[in-house]
């Protein structure tokens, strides 16, 4: 099979698993053949307003095996290398996914009229106009700003697209003129710290987007699928900088 080279695959979830509320044919046995064939699995998502139990419970629900602990998201991956650094307080734009992850690594969640470590921004249907005010005040004051991820848009049901974490982050960062620090796709310490979670060894990415997921894995020059049930078009490639090394129609083309 295809996956035969790899330890580790890294899932991407929305236009690989299922493309929300409908799965993906096929892709829940795939997932189940890549187990079979002795590959651990890790479920890698930038969408930081889920918990990693939710994500499981959202990837059962369309027949896809999981574990919480097999989920690697871009709300975890902020809280640990925040807590790494010393952080101690943060103001957060962001659900429950990043607020819990951020309080479980120690971090204690504040307002704007608080002691302030670090702007945390994640996605968040409530931001508003205060939140992004306040925000960028305090990022005004000499506040670091970091981002769990920077996808413009975030995918909806129906196949709307809705504002995403990087479009509130733009938000702030054009109001204050400081660039944030990302943590999550196509930025290493999320493909990184998937890897380390499932124990190290060779990884393949299998993504459907283009500027993320291969993006990311060929930066850190490692092996990518570009999967076509998601985002990405053949098409797509002859004017993108990033190729995979590999093209399949759906994840089953990995088995």
């Amino acid at each position: 099979m295809l996956a035969d080279p790899y330890d580790v695959i890294l899932l991407d979830l929305d236009g690989v698993l299922y493309r929300w509320p409908e799965p993906i044919p096929s892709a829940a046995r795939a997932v189940a053949a890549l187990r079979t064939a002795g590959k651990r699995i890790v479920f890698v998502t930038n969408n930081s307003s889920r918990t990693p139990a939710q994500v499981a419970e959202r990837l059962a629900s369309v027949g896809v095996d999981a574990k919480p602990e097999e989920v690697v998201s871009s709300a975890l991956v902020t809280a640990t290398i925040l807590a790494e650094r010393g952080t101690g307080s943060a103001f957060v734009i962001g659900e429950e996914g990043l607020l819990e992850a951020l309080t479980d690594a120690g971090i204690r969640v504040v307002d704007a009229s608080d002691e302030v470590d670090v702007v945390v921004v994640g996605f968040d249907r409530g931001a508003d106009y205060t939140k992004l005010k306040d925000a960028s005040v305090l990022v005004e004051r000499g506040v670091a700003l970091v981002a769990s991820n920077a996808d413009p848009s975030f995918p909806a049901p129906g196949g709307e697209s809705w504002p995403g974490a990087g479009a509130l982050l733009s938000a702030v960062e054009t109001t204050t003129g400081t660039r944030g620090e990302v943590f999550g796709k196509p930025e290493a310490p999320l493909f990184e710290r998937a890897l380390a979670s499932a124990g190290g060894g060779r990884p393949l990415v299998a993504g459907d987007r283009l500027d993320t997921d291969i993006a990311g894995a060929s930066r850190l020059g490692w092996d990518s699928a570009l999967v076509l049930t998601g985002d990405a078009r053949r098409e797509d490639l002859e004017s993108s900088p990033w190729k995979p090394t590999f093209i399949v129609d759906d994840l089953s083309g990995l088995v």
